[in-house]
């Protein structure tokens, strides 16, 4: 039994360093429109069911390795600085994969912040949906600085006037300080103004052009500010019945 034990644990060891030499990486450098190199920019890539996360040195340049071949969306983001995303960046086996990432620095938005608490949030709504994020892809219509997603219509609160458009989409704002790109799979409770036909907007938060509330694991995980933090960690269900409650009061 022994000498079948050892023929096991080596035959798995084998394949682990095998696995390993397989593994690939992405490289590059982040820069601004100027071609000013950008040190400090912190770089995330996520697919095939996992997440890597540096920062660019000194040079700035960055290395995410030890990726498993797959499909990854990268992103850069430095506060001052638009957020930049490359979708389906190909890792292959035991090969690096050369990605440079240009951003430019954020428009600064002189304005009064709208700060309201849920009521008025759905009031000042065009729509108020429940999606799920699917597929993530640029178009010609898609406006410089946005980022486009498809979503699936979970549970619509408040309806856009007029037909609801099939399919919705979601135009994400890549502005600095805004966080991560919002995932193909997430869901959000978003609070929207119409954009275009078709389209809704997600802006950074604090703007009262739409509010997000990030759901995940069934519960709330992030509200869009800190006045309606109250709600982080509420299950879905009674979120979604308090402003259920809310509509049929209007």
């Amino acid at each position: 039994m022994v000498p079948i034990l050892a023929v096991v644990l080596t035959a798995a060891a084998a394949l682990a360093t095998q696995e390993s030499g397989r593994a690939g990486s992405i490289v590059g450098c982040v820069s601004d429109t100027t071609r000013q190199q950008l040190p400090g920019a912190t770089v995330v890539a996520k697919g095939g069911g996992l997440q890597r996360r540096t920062v660019a040195d000194s040079a700035g340049c960055y290395a995410l390795n030890d990726l498993p071949p797959a499909s990854y969306r990268v992103t850069a983001r430095l506060l001052g600085f638009d957020n930049v995303t490359r979708d389906r960046v190909v890792v292959a086996p035991a090969a690096a994969t050369h990605l440079d990432l240009t951003t430019r620095v954020s428009s600064i938005c002189e304005c009064i912040e709208f700060r309201p608490n849920l009521s008025e949030l759905y009031d000042r709504a065009d729509a108020v949906l429940h999606v799920r994020l699917s597929d993530s892809e640029p178009v010609p219509s898609t406006p410089d600085g946005y980022h486009h997603h498809t979503a699936t219509v979970l549970n619509a609160i408040k309806e856009p006037a007029g037909p609801r458009p099939a399919p919705i989409f979601v135009l994400q704002d890549q502005q600095s300080g805004a966080p991560d790109p919002y995932d193909v799979g997430q869901e959000l409770i978003a609070f929207l103004e119409s954009s275009a036909p078709n389209a809704f907007r997600i802006t950074t938060e604090g703007s009262y052009e739409s509010m997000v509330f990030l759901v995940q694991d069934g519960r709330i995980q992030r509200a869009p500010s800190e006045e309606l933090s109250r709600y982080v960690g509420t299950p879905i269900s009674s979120f979604l019945e308090e402003l259920r409650t809310l509509s049929r009061r209007k």
